[in-house]
């Protein structure tokens, strides 16, 4: 232990405090944990600009050159927009102004890059700007990776009031206002986010949790390439024997084999020579349990059984169904939020519509989305036991066991249907029930189409009997 001098016992009877507060403020410099943002809304919890930067381009070089990163990104897209999506409004001058938003903008394709970005980035920044003159809203999206900064209202991380582009040309980049902060007439922008946690204001794209993974998969993948391609490897080693003029023939017998021989040829030789194959001794042991573990953190960190990745052999077909199931639930999330993101941006186009004078403003505008069936699989087995379910309700209310509204909640409720019951009864009330379909109906015949197959049957039926009596009456 050092020996405390009687000078450094002056120094720190009478200078300690002042030469610990320097210290302590030195300290606070050069350490983060000091640090606060005093511009752009309060402290987030978000990763560092560089950080995040580097994950949004890795995503992107993933999906374009990893085949597992495209195909996780494809079966989002698959099975949450499948064969298309629709924007619909009870509304006609709304459904029409909305049809005509779609065609313009050409969503019916667009949704598809949509939710790819989503998945792969994990938000959206749409940039919304109305024609004044036909009051009709055009919509473009902004890469994720080079929006760098979101400025919030101070204390309130969700309202966000404009966006900072770079990669624009300018030296400065571009400064976009939010959407809701603009008037009808300018460009506003529209940021939609998944996988964000409380306190963030940036989300998370689902590549982001395996982008490690998937790189180790891949170098993992190509080392066990490269080591099968050294094993199968080989060279010719050629022994010259026989001393006299042994420079000269070993000169004469190199430039003739300096070509190896191809498969399959013939090689004569005598006694002079011996040929021998040397191939090189790696041990190449079996590694396919830990290309499969690599492979299994992959597919967890997807939220998708190994069996979605054309892994077959990993699972029986009742193994597949139950290990789907929660993919299925994670898809139609996804499509709970998708939905609410087009009908959310629907509305602003409306509202912009209004503002140019198209249209009049409504308060309610009943928009909904249409979505394909995540699965179909089990869609015949579930109609039939809703039919059971239906036919028990009904029983239950002739007993008086169960009212109307609750026999409804219980029944759309098993249909896995998220429906305000009140309004349907509301509408039922209103509009009288719903009027069972005939036969021909439901196979697009006309209305008056069974009346007239009975007149004509019964036409039919008179000329058949007038027939046979006529050739009765004519074989007398």
């Amino acid at each position: 232990m050092a020996r405390v001098s009687w000078r450094d016992r002056l120094v720190e009877r009478l200078f300690g405090d002042l030469i610990a507060e320097r210290v302590e403020n030195a300290v606070k410099v050069i350490d983060d944990e000091y640090w606060t943002q005093i511009s752009g809304g309060g402290g987030t919890l978000d990763e560092d600009w560089s950080g995040r930067k580097e994950d949004l381009e890795d995503a992107l070089k993933a999906w374009r050159i990893n085949p597992l990163a495209r195909r996780i990104v494809s079966l989002t897209s698959d099975y949450v927009l499948g064969s298309g999506v629709r924007l619909l409004s009870d509304i006609p001058w709304v459904q029409s102004l909305l049809d005509e938003f779609w065609a313009l903008n050409n969503m019916g394709q667009r949704c598809y890059a949509w939710c790819d970005e989503l998945t792969r980035c994990g938000e959206l920044f749409a940039v919304l700007q109305t024609d004044q003159t036909s009051g009709m809203t055009f919509v473009r999206a902004v890469p994720a990776v080079r929006i760098d900064r979101i400025e919030t209202a101070c204390g309130d991380l969700e309202r966000e009031l404009r966006f900072h582009e770079t990669g624009t040309g300018e030296l400065d980049g571009r400064w976009w206002q939010a959407e809701e902060m603009q008037g009808s007439g300018s460009a506003g922008m529209r940021h939609y986010a998944i996988n964000r946690p409380v306190g963030c204001v940036r989300g998370d794209g689902d590549l982001t949790p395996i982008l490690s993974w998937l790189a180790r998969y891949q170098e993992w993948l190509q080392n066990r390439v490269r080591l099968n391609k050294y094993k199968t490897a080989f060279l010719w080693d050629v022994t010259i024997t026989g001393r006299p003029g042994l420079g000269d023939t070993l000169r004469k017998k190199r430039f003739r084999y300096k070509s190896p021989p191809e498969a399959g040829s013939i090689v004569v030789h005598d006694d002079a020579e011996q040929w021998s194959a040397v191939s090189p001794k790696l041990e190449a042991w079996d590694a396919k349990d830990d290309g499969k573990a690599i492979r299994l953190m992959v597919a967890a960190g997807a939220g998708i059984p190994l069996h979605f990745l054309s892994e077959g052999e990993s699972a029986t077909r009742a193994t597949a169904q139950e290990m789907g199931d929660p993919t299925f639930r994670h898809y139609y999330r996804r499509q709970l939020y998708f939905g609410w993101m087009l009908k959310d941006l629907g509305e602003r186009v409306v509202r912009r519509a209004n503002a140019a004078g198209r249209g009049r403003s409504v308060e309610d505008l009943k928009l909904s989305v249409q979505f394909p069936d995540v699965t179909k699989a089990d869609n015949q087995v579930m109609a039939q036991s809703a039919l059971l379910l239906v036919r028990a309700l009904d029983l239950m209310a002739q007993h008086g066991w169960i009212d109307d509204r609750s026999a409804m909640e219980m029944a759309l409720r098993f249909a896995g249907e998220f429906v305000d019951v009140a309004t349907v009864m509301q509408r039922i009330e209103k509009n009288g029930p719903a009027k069972p379909i005939s036969a021909a109906q439901e196979a697009g015949l006309p209305e008056n189409f069974a009346a007239d197959a009975g007149e004509l049957a019964v036409s039919s039926g008179r000329f058949a009997a007038d027939a046979v009596r006529n050739a009765g009456a004519g074989g007398a």
